[in-house]
């Protein structure tokens, strides 16, 4: 897995930034609807369970938030498992453990990152989300749910009618990407980035995650992304008070992403 560089928002001071997010917290309530807004997190590229896993999960228990894990089949192995399991803790509920891509590897020559994208061809498509699948079916057993999370956010229909055909019951993507689901496969989508915001000022990344956060209230669904290898301590302590400050908030409604899908 290659180094993820650490956003330049997590570069502000911990206190500055709590203080900047408490003084707008009160203006962005006024945005969310009379009848609430459901919120859920997602974290992907979950895999190698090292220290930066270990401080978002530790995090997540602190706060019983539920939280949806995007697992990388080509990433875990028996050891790495029984370590994610160990740090999970003994009661799994929290925590929506779901299929992301195969190899999380780019197969697109041209053009945007793509696992699953146009060049592929839909047999060798169809043969990978089923290797990945069965590898996470027998190493994760009952606590696999059948979603998944492509890689970048993006994949193609015909990937899509692959995943229907194999018995997923869900896909999870960014909001607003194309193409549209197809039928018999709801989309989950994120609409809130924690980690991977561009902005090079760091007091433009504030500003710019509290846009994010102030479009997705308003359309009454907030779907939080994170990376825990782009997590440095700014970034953990942040993930804390945001976690309690949502909880605090009466027309915040954090849900678990597969309760999401039952309504």
């Amino acid at each position: 897995m290659s180094y993820r560089p650490i956003s330049s928002i997590w570069k502000n001071n911990i206190s500055d930034l709590v203080d900047e997010f408490e003084s707008w917290w009160e203006e962005m309530e006024m945005l969310i609807p009379e009848n609430g807004c459901d919120v859920f997190f997602r974290a992907d590229d979950i895999g190698y369970p090292g220290k930066q896993f270990s401080m978002m999960i530790d995090v997540f228990k602190k706060n019983k938030v539920p939280l949806a894990l995007a697992v990388v089949p080509t990433w875990i192995n028996q050891d790495r498992v029984q370590k994610i399991f160990e740090k999970l803790g003994p009661d799994l509920s929290l925590w929506c453990m779901h299929q992301h891509g195969y190899r999380h590897t780019n197969r697109e020559k041209i053009g945007k990152k793509f696992e699953f994208g146009p060049s592929r061809d839909y047999d060798k498509l169809t043969a990978e989300i089923t290797k990945g699948k069965q590898k996470l079916n027998k190493l994760l057993g009952n606590n696999m749910c059948p979603i998944f999370t492509p890689p970048w956010n993006r994949c193609t229909s015909e990937t899509m009618t692959c995943l229907v055909e194999l018995g997923f019951i869900a896909i999870s993507r960014c909001i607003n990407v194309s193409p549209y689901p197809v039928e018999g496969l709801p989309d989950l989508p994120i609409n809130i980035d924690l980690h991977t915001i561009k902005e090079e000022d760091p007091k433009l990344g504030i500003k710019a995650l509290m846009n994010q956060i102030e479009h997705a209230v308003q359309s009454d669904y907030a779907g939080f992304m994170l990376h825990h290898q782009r997590m440095n301590k700014t970034a953990i302590k942040f993930l804390d008070f945001l976690l309690a400050r949502i909880s605090e908030t009466p027309k915040l409604r954090i849900q678990d992403i597969r309760d999401i899908l039952r309504k």
